[in-house]
């Protein structure tokens, strides 16, 4: 994943601590950490204690855990969101590594707004 803009922080920040209060009151065990490009993000276990780390992209308003199309939910709605991880999560994780979105969705946003 692409690095992304520090003054972002303190709003991923605040999508994800919502989102991490949400998770916790459906029994999801959650974790709000940076990942090794000092990214934020929860770590989230699934029942096999499978994490997966689930970030906010702010341009798009999502929160993703992987590539795959139903691997992203709308921030619009925290709790919506919740419900749709916490499933996914109580579902199990799958067994392969977790995917990336792909693309830099920055670069995307950028060649539309010029």
């Amino acid at each position: 994943m692409g690095k992304f803009n520090e003054k972002e922080r303190p709003y991923m920040d605040r999508l994800l601590l919502g989102l991490r209060d949400r998770l916790v009151h459906l029994g999801v065990e959650v974790h709000h950490l940076s990942d090794q490009n000092d990214r934020p993000c929860l770590e989230v276990f699934d029942g096999h204690l499978r994490a997966r780390r689930v970030y906010a992209h702010l341009a798009f308003m999502w929160f993703f855990w992987g590539s795959l199309n139903d691997e992203r939910t709308s921030c619009h709605d925290l709790d919506g969101a919740a419900e749709v991880i916490a499933a996914a999560a109580q579902a199990g994780w799958p067994a392969e590594e977790q995917g990336h979105l792909g693309p830099d969705l920055q670069k995307i946003l950028d060649a539309y707004q010029s």
